[in-house]
C-alpha cells in the first residue's frame, strides 16, 4: 500500500518559514521550491492553487539553515 505525504498550501509554507505568501511564490518563480499546480476550478484572475510536499518544505529548510 503506498503512504500519502503531507502536502502544505501557499499559506502553510509562509508560516513555516516565516516569510510572506508572496516570498513563497517568488521561490517557486526562481527555482527553489518545488511545488505541485492544481488547475483552477474558475474566477477571474485567480491565482493556481499551489501544493508543497513535507519532503520539499524540509529539503529547503536543511538547505537554508541559518
Amino acid at each position: 500500500m503506498d503512504t500519502f505525504e503531507k502536502m502544505f498550501s501557499v499559506k502553510e509554507v509562509a508560516g513555516i518559514l516565516g516569510v510572506s505568501r508572496d516570498s513563497v511564490v517568488r521561490l517557486v518563480r526562481r527555482g527553489y521550491l518545488k511545488c505541485l499546480v492544481l488547475p483552477q476550478m474558475g474566477g477571474i484572475g485567480r491565482n493556481p492553487g499551489r501544493r508543497f510536499r513535507e519532503g520539499e518544505v524540509r529539503r529547503f529548510l536543511n538547505l537554508h539553515e541559518r
